[in-house]
């Protein structure tokens, strides 16, 4: 199993897979906040089947 970990900004995200047994980082990606790299994030991270998604959210930015 891989940990996809994502942390999203306004116009870009950044992407890393972690092996979490090991700790160990084994792929990661900066993609620009648009349909066509968010597809692009999709198909890189089919290469891990096994997969688990983390992605952190700003509460913040959201307001009240």
């Amino acid at each position: 199993m891989i940990l996809l970990g994502v942390d999203p900004h306004k116009s870009t995200h950044t992407a890393t897979a972690v092996e979490p047994v090991s700790n160990q980082q084994v792929g990661s990606m900066r993609i620009e906040a648009s349909l066509a790299d968010y597809r692009r994030l999709l198909a890189w991270a089919k290469r891990w089947p096994q997969r688990k998604w983390a992605v952190e959210v700003n509460t913040v930015a959201f307001g009240p």
